[in-house]
């Protein structure tokens, strides 16, 4: 996602002015460390003669903040913003725009008067009845305490950058936009011939196994086990009144749930109210032997081993205990249990009787490959395939013995190979292919797409524009820089 905003650079720098007002009342306290000298107690930087104002950094880490969280549904929260680092993102766009203004001055590209004016009558937020209004627009201005000339500075400036961007923006040819479709939507005319393994061929003795495991082991390693002294409490199966399950019901219908999410009716729901009031009684004999456990009144009655991959019990209630502890009740599928940490054993090399399945199975999967890459490799130049037709990059549907990431797999593979026969080896199989023609240009799918061809190949001239103008520009003017991160 961070790729997709920073190829998409103009798209969030010419909407700041819009971020602006959407960015009512927005408190940036304690963003980084600032250090106040002179100029600076104002400016977060200093780029040639351009300074960064504090309020600049702040619209742009807004303007990517929302930029960035619509793209994700509007699920951000500043704790993911600051692991991502928006921060130092939004910082770095305002020192490219800031380069950019300097080169803007030199080569002498204003913003008239009349610009702004156009520019403040077409913001709908100073709108009233559709036309630019005065007093709406002081209003809202005071509302994100915000003044007239500051925020016309700030407009001044996007006019600026809009300018030079239009400037720099080269208009697309014809070349360049078929140049790009084919790179796309290049197609490949397929034979295909899938190989298959017979299992029986695959024959493993001991020794194989045990000399394998010999030459493989530290892939075969145990896993943290907790050995714990539990007792076993069973579930109160006393019974419950209606009157119960429905005052318990009441208060906490919202846990009785159908597989669509609803809230259960009662009478749906009343076995499953039931069993938790049975538990819910339980739980406090389950809390007064874990007490007697605890002082020493009642021993265990069992041991278990417990590793994070055990699938019948919470490992999550254990993971932070150390050897001695005494865990309280956790609840099971009918029952609870009360338990001491007897022993914590540290992961350790697996015997070869604990590790000889897991070593079968591994060296089954290379002798399958193995014996799949030797059967395509002979048969690579003369074998007779099956014509699939013209295949592009996305076609993963016309593999009907491959599921979509497998066909992805090998679609890529093919396109990014230079060879005109080939083949790709699975788990299962291996297929071959052969390339017999080759598609560059479609009339049709090209039409199709070509609004979003043009839009792409704006979007790669620009970034490449930038990216070169901003490597100049750097060279060019002095950046310094008063903001340290958070």
């Amino acid at each position: 996602m961070i790729s997709w905003m920073q190829k998409h650079r103009n798209y969030l720098v010419i909407t700041i002015w819009i971020s602006t007002i959407a960015f009512v009342g927005a408190g940036f306290v304690g963003w980084g460390m600032y250090d106040f000298n002179t100029d600076r107690a104002t400016a977060m930087a200093k780029v040639g003669d351009i300074k960064v104002s504090v309020k600049e950094f702040q619209t742009a880490y807004s303007n990517m903040y929302e930029q960035y969280n619509e793209l994700v549904g509007g699920t951000l929260t500043q704790e993911k913003a600051k692991e991502l680092k928006l921060d130092e993102l939004a910082f770095k766009k305002v020192l490219e725009n800031a380069l950019f203004l300097n080169y803007a001055k030199k080569l002498g590209i204003l913003a008239l008067d009349k610009d702004v004016i156009d520019k403040l009558h077409s913001i709908e937020a100073f709108k009233k009845n559709g036309v630019f209004n005065k007093d709406q627009y002081y209003q809202t201005l005071k509302a994100i305490n915000l003044s007239a000339k500051e925020f016309e500075d700030s407009l001044k400036k996007e006019i600026v950058l809009e300018k030079l961007f239009n400037i720099l923006s080269l208009p697309k040819t014809d070349l360049e936009l078929k140049t790009l479709f084919s790179s796309i939507f290049l197609a490949d005319r397929l034979e295909i011939k899938t190989i298959n393994v017979d299992e029986s061929d695959l024959s493993i003795s001991e020794d194989e196994i045990k000399q394998f495991w010999e030459n493989n082991k530290n892939r075969y390693i145990n896993k943290t086990s907790y050995i714990l002294s539990i007792i076993e409490i069973p579930i109160k199966h006393a019974e419950v009144s209606k009157e119960e399950m429905q005052e318990y019901y009441g208060d906490k219908k919202y846990l009785f749930k159908d597989e669509n999410d609803k809230i259960l009716p009662f009478e749906k729901a009343k076995d499953r109210v039931k069993l938790a009031i049975q538990f819910k009684k339980t739980k406090k004999e389950a809390l007064k032997r874990y007490l007697d456990l605890k002082n020493g009144k009642i021993t265990s009655q069992t041991d278990i081993i417990v590793t994070k991959d055990s699938t019948d019990f919470p490992f999550d209630k254990i993971a932070d205990k150390k050897s001695g502890d005494f865990i309280k009740p956790i609840k099971l599928e009918d029952h609870y249990i009360i338990a001491k940490v007897k022993e914590i054993k540290p992961p350790q090399p697996m015997s070869y009787l604990e590790a000889k399945e897991f070593a079968k199975e591994d060296l089954l999967i290379e002798k399958r490959y193995d014996t799949l890459e030797a059967k395509a490799k002979k048969q690579i130049d003369s074998f007779q395939g099956q014509d699939i037709g013209f295949v592009t990059r996305d076609d993963v549907e016309k593999f009907s013995n491959l599921n979509p990431d497998q066909a992805l797999q090998f679609l890529n593979n093919i396109f990014s190979s230079e060879k005109k026969r080939g083949f790709y080896v699975f788990k299962d199989k291996a297929i071959l292919y052969k390339v017999t023609d080759q598609k560059l240009y479609d009339e049709d799918i090209f039409k199709e797409n070509q609004e979003l061809l043009t839009k792409n190949l704006k979007s790669i001239k620009t970034n490449l524009i930038e990216s070169g103008l901003i490597s100049k520009l750097e060279k060019e003017y002095k950046i310094e820089r008063f903001y340290k991160g958070q």
